[in-house]
């Protein structure tokens, strides 16, 4: 399993679906979001302007100020007014974090700067983004991380892996999934059926159908009680009972009801949710601040859309 496979990466499959992009921790720039229009992808802003017209195939959020687009099945990267600053010529591609961003031609996987050219020499199977200074690669089939520099810094042995952040990463080994810090040393025990990354201190983990959530020290600070998570987020994380998602606190209290069909962790003071065919965002006070329902021609597909990650 290359990824958690059961971690929410929401596609609001709707004529037109919105999905935030990555903030900018300064302040002064307005996200753009990720919207679909009729199977192509554009971006607008807060104010619901198009920005960036629906021109793409398939899309991730920015990320770094620069955006991953497919243009006629291949992979390159545009920035904030949307012009071209790596020509699509990749067979995949993800995005851009501590300068450099994983990119694959052929069966080989590498890494490349914004000017396009690569970091270091393209060899690993299988590649993701920066998280924490750390990038998880394979080799001969087993996952390991590196740094910056593309130097190994914990070795290629285990059967899945996950993002590094808050200085741990989940990883699979013999079965089991447990945590490991930078210096590859286990902080928790091999004893989950999947873990997900760490946020805000808790992690989500597996036991058998349900999820929970762990602490940093590895003990259990919500029993497994719900059949899906994402993340927490802005104080909250979208959580699945009953077949529909809502959003709990970090002490596992109910904030906003489960009643919708998809959900996705919050940014920037929104989150991005689907209910029957409207695709809609809302703010922390459940307020539906945008909602938009389009027909489109028999045919039209909705495309794909990428998190920032």
């Amino acid at each position: 399993m290359t990824s958690l496979s059961r971690r929410r990466f929401v596609q609001l499959a709707s004529a037109v679906s919105l999905m935030p992009g990555l903030s900018f921790a300064e302040g002064k720039r307005k996200n753009l979001y990720a919207v679909n229009v009729c199977g192509r992808w554009g971006f607008i802003n807060q104010e619901g302007q198009m920005k960036l017209p629906a021109r793409y195939d398939a899309v991730f959020g920015f990320a770094s100020d620069l955006a991953a687009v497919r243009v006629e099945n291949r992979w390159g990267y545009i920035d904030r007014k949307g012009k071209v600053v790596v020509t699509p010529r990749f067979d995949e591609a993800r995005n851009f974090h501590s300068g450099i961003s994983p990119v694959r031609k052929g069966s080989e996987w590498g890494f490349i700067r914004p000017d396009g050219k690569y970091a270091f020499p393209a060899r690993f199977e299988l590649a993701r983004s920066f998280q924490d200074d750390r990038a998880r690669v394979t080799l001969h089939g087993k996952w390991g991380y590196i740094d910056a520099n593309g130097e190994m810094a914990i070795a290629p042995k285990y059967d899945g892996a996950n993002g590094y952040n808050e200085g741990v990463a989940p990883v699979k080994l013999g079965g089991k999934w447990g945590y490991i810090d930078k210096k590859g040393e286990t902080v928790i025990p091999f004893e989950h059926d999947l873990a997900a990354s760490f946020n805000s201190g808790l992690a989500a983990f597996a036991a058998g159908p349900k999820w929970g959530f762990l602490r940093k020290d590895g003990s259990v600070a919500l029993e497994p009680t719900w059949e899906k998570t994402g993340e927490f987020s802005e104080g909250v994380c979208p959580v699945r009972m009953d077949g529909k998602w809502g959003l709990i606190d970090p002490a596992g209290k109910v904030i906003m009801p489960p009643k919708y069909d998809e959900m996705d962790s919050f940014t920037d003071g929104l989150v991005a949710a689907k209910q029957g065919t409207q695709s809609i965002y809302l703010d922390h006070s459940a307020k539906t601040v945008w909602q938009q329902k389009m027909d489109c021609p028999s045919g039209s597909s909705s495309g794909d859309y990428k998190k920032p990650s």
